[in-house]
């Protein structure tokens, strides 16, 4: 179950022209969130990767900016709070 959710505002990539996808849900617990885009990396003043650059294009990414990946179809992942600096 989750505590919180937020869809960010309609966005379009710059590099792609494609709409951008970006939700979270904050774990009910409060021990981390689940987000989900279609576009990982370095975006402005955030960063969130999938793991290395080989596990990126793994899951059919394709960097279309240094270091910032997109994908077809929105992909998941799971941030433990404890993990995150």
């Amino acid at each position: 179950m989750y505590k919180t959710y937020y869809e960010s505002a309609p966005g379009v990539i710059r590099s792609t022209g494609e709409p951008a996808i970006s939700r979270y849900w904050g774990a009910a617990d409060g021990s981390g969130m689940w987000t989900q885009s279609n576009y990982w990396g370095k975006s402005g003043t955030r960063e969130r990767t999938l793991e290395t650059r080989e596990h990126m294009q793994s899951i059919g990414g394709v960097e279309v900016e240094p270091d910032f990946w997109f994908f077809d179809k929105p992909v998941t992942g799971w941030f433990k709070w404890s993990g995150v600096r």
